[in-house]
């Protein structure tokens, strides 16, 4: 059943927009389009209740946006790169530690904004390129950002690691790792008795699919983090 809502001007558009320039009123607008989505779903999305919390015209939304579905894309496509810039751990931890923090990362970023991630995941805007293309980027860098060396070790003309580094039989691996954490996540943020730690150790636990086609040192160290996870805590 969609969700229906009769939004409110936002206080922070409407007491700045006659101070606002015409350069940042799309600014101005997608920022009340994400905390619709934030607060009511992707699917519940439109020019209409943009416009209104935006304390806009409807018009003035198409011409920034064009669409529902280009309205939708740009709210998507920031709350991706968001995630994707949220999940790169600092340089200078080891190895050991950036699999624990590039997760705590993801399930930070995505319970921050679970009704959009809900419907990401259910397949809203499955049929747009462009969104598509910015989360498949973001699946493939996941395992990169997992397993990659610290700065320290990669020398300078190294290109930064990436789902281009990935053998084609890991690529199919995270495809396939990425989709059950996922699944696991949505089902989760939907309502679960699992707390946020237990999440975050069976996310961890399941990486263990990974190992087969890892390169050591990172082979050695995800096996290690797998099986500490898989043990009840306590």
């Amino acid at each position: 059943m969609a969700r229906t809502t009769t939004p409110q001007p936002d206080a922070a558009t409407t007491g700045a927009r006659r101070r606002r320039e015409p350069a940042d009123r799309r600014r101005e607008l997608l920022d009340a389009a994400a905390r619709h989505a934030d607060e009511h779903g992707l699917d519940a999305l439109t020019p209409s209740t943009v416009a209104a919390r935006a304390g806009a015209s409807k018009a003035l939304v198409f011409h920034y946006f064009g669409s529902t579905a280009g309205l939708r894309r740009a709210v998507a496509l920031e709350a991706v790169s968001e995630l994707e810039a949220a999940t790169v751990p600092p340089d200078d931890r080891p190895l050991a530690e950036r699999p624990p923090l590039v997760v705590a990362a993801f399930l930070d970023a995505v319970e921050a904004r679970r009704l959009l991630w809900q419907d990401l995941w259910r397949g809203a805007l499955g049929e747009d390129d462009a969104t598509q293309e910015a989360l498949a980027r973001v699946r493939e860098g996941l395992v990169a950002r997992m397993t990659s060396r610290v700065a320290s070790t990669v020398l300078p003309t190294d290109p930064p690691p990436t789902g281009d580094a990935l053998t084609p039989r890991l690529r199919l691996l995270t495809a396939g790792w990425v989709a059950l954490v996922e699944n696991v996540t949505a089902a989760w943020l939907g309502g679960s008795d699992l707390s946020r730690t237990e999440i975050e150790r069976l996310v961890l636990a399941s990486a263990v699919v990974l190992v087969p086609e890892l390169p050591e040192p990172a082979r050695g160290v995800v096996l290690a983090i797998a099986r500490a996870n898989s043990a009840p805590a306590g």
